[in-house]
């Protein structure tokens, strides 16, 4: 009898024995990026505001793909638009190389991040005639050979009296003298006509660079940077004005011919150095 109840308390004490606790669970996986994710946003200017510094063009998709899916998963052109040195656009959001803006015509697309300035506070410029140009903002530091072309649409990134830095084109930069620099409506306006015309005979269109002259010249008659367009696209030169004194050796009543204009540099108006 006894035997059995120490039997029967044994039998009690193992089954009120708690149980093994649990092996602890194992970290969860890190996660993997797939062939389809996307990089992570990338910071853009903490005003949302870009120029663009070169002819670029606006996407529908950050791809160069000719086309993508559009809706309902049907193939639709990925170029929307090609938007000129100097206008201005909102960033969005940076992804990799590509940057989502929205253009001054409320038109959202991608371009590439290199054919964006990302400065805040830049603004827009030109130069009525030949400005020289300096490695830095120090007169002894003049660069030969290298001179900014009339009309040369400028972004200011900074003073620093009495110079100024400008981006002269991707991926330029330079120092000018800022009392060389406009920043009239009217000379930045023409200096825009001026690009877009440039940019157009570069690609072999000049009948439509002509039209982009025609147009400046009605909206800004007598503008001086239309003019000096109008000489690049083959028009002769203005005859000189009979108020202005006649030169050394010239006869009584005859003025002096104007110099030709320089030739254009390349974008932004910086011949190579």
């Amino acid at each position: 009898m006894r035997r059995a109840s120490l039997l029967a308390l044994l039998v009690l004490l193992a089954c009120g024995k708690p149980p093994p606790p649990a092996p602890p669970a194992p970290p969860p996986a890190a996660a993997t990026a797939g062939p389809e994710a996307a990089p992570p946003p990338i910071p853009v200017a903490a005003d949302g505001r870009a120029w663009v510094i070169a002819a670029t063009t606006l996407r529908r998709e950050p791809s160069d793909a000719p086309k993508v899916a559009g809706p309902g998963g049907k193939q639709v052109q990925n170029v929307l638009a090609v938007l000129m040195r100097g206008e201005p656009v909102t960033l969005l959001e940076g992804r990799g190389e590509w940057a989502r803006v929205r253009t001054s015509g409320d038109e959202p697309g991608w371009l590439r991040r290199s054919a964006l300035l990302e400065q805040e506070g830049a603004t827009v410029a030109t130069v009525l005639t030949p400005a020289d140009v300096f490695d830095r903002p120090d007169l002894l530091a003049m660069s030969p050979g290298r001179r900014l072309t009339p009309g040369a649409l400028l972004l200011v990134v900074r003073q620093k009296p009495p110079f100024a830095e400008v981006n002269a084109g991707a991926p330029a930069s330079a120092w000018v003298l800022a009392d060389r620099l406009t920043t009239t409506e009217r000379d930045v306006a023409s200096a825009k006509l001026c690009e877009k015309a440039r940019w157009l005979k570069r690609s072999g269109k000049e009948e439509e660079a002509k039209q982009v002259l025609a147009l400046g010249r009605s909206a800004y008659p007598g503008a001086p940077l239309l003019e000096v367009l109008g000489q690049e696209l083959g028009e002769p030169a203005p005859p000189p004005s009979p108020h202005l004194p006649a030169g050394p050796g010239a006869a009584p009543g005859v003025s002096p011919a104007a110099p030709p204009a320089p030739p254009p540099g390349p974008l932004g108006g910086l011949p190579p150095g």
